[in-house]
């Protein structure tokens, strides 16, 4: 049986065909499969950063909270030594007026001034300054919405 060249040649050419366009569509098929496994590793991996910030993000926030918790007692007994000495009564002799004397007002000879003359100087020069500003305010025009426009 003689089988001639051409033939054979034409067999090949087919074979070869078919082959490379089964090859093609496994390619396209193993593509299309891989593409989704890539997809899917992707997500978890999306997944456990999330899983894995969350979870670093809570031992952060719990290290604060022991530290905030180291530190408080701390702070309440700095708290509470404040209000006990802001409550105590400033001391008799040398100390006690040292420290009364640094929130005191003097006169010009140096000798302190009461309370009461402090207060009456308070007063005063807070009217001093209503006094100018009510003055203004009795010459300047007024808007229709009350505002100040300026001296009249």
């Amino acid at each position: 049986m003689f089988v001639s060249r051409r033939r054979i040649r034409e067999e090949l050419v087919h074979t070869t065909s078919a082959l490379l366009a089964r090859i093609q569509r496994l390619e396209a098929e193993h593509a299309e499969i891989l593409l989704a496994r890539m997809r899917r590793l992707e997500d978890e991996q999306a997944e456990m950063r999330a899983r894995l910030e969350g979870e670093r993000h809570l031992r952060v926030f719990t290290a604060h909270i022991a530290a905030a918790a180291h530190v408080a007692p701390a702070v309440g007994a700095a708290i509470e030594r404040f209000t006990e000495a802001m409550r105590a009564p400033l001391l008799r002799g040398r100390e006690g007026g040292l420290a009364r004397s640094r929130t005191a007002w003097r006169y010009f000879d140096g000798t302190f001034m009461p309370e009461s003359e402090k207060e009456r100087a308070y007063f005063e020069e807070y009217e001093r300054y209503a006094a100018g500003g009510r003055a203004r305010a009795a010459k300047a025009r007024r808007a229709p919405d009350g505002t100040f426009r300026g001296e009249g």
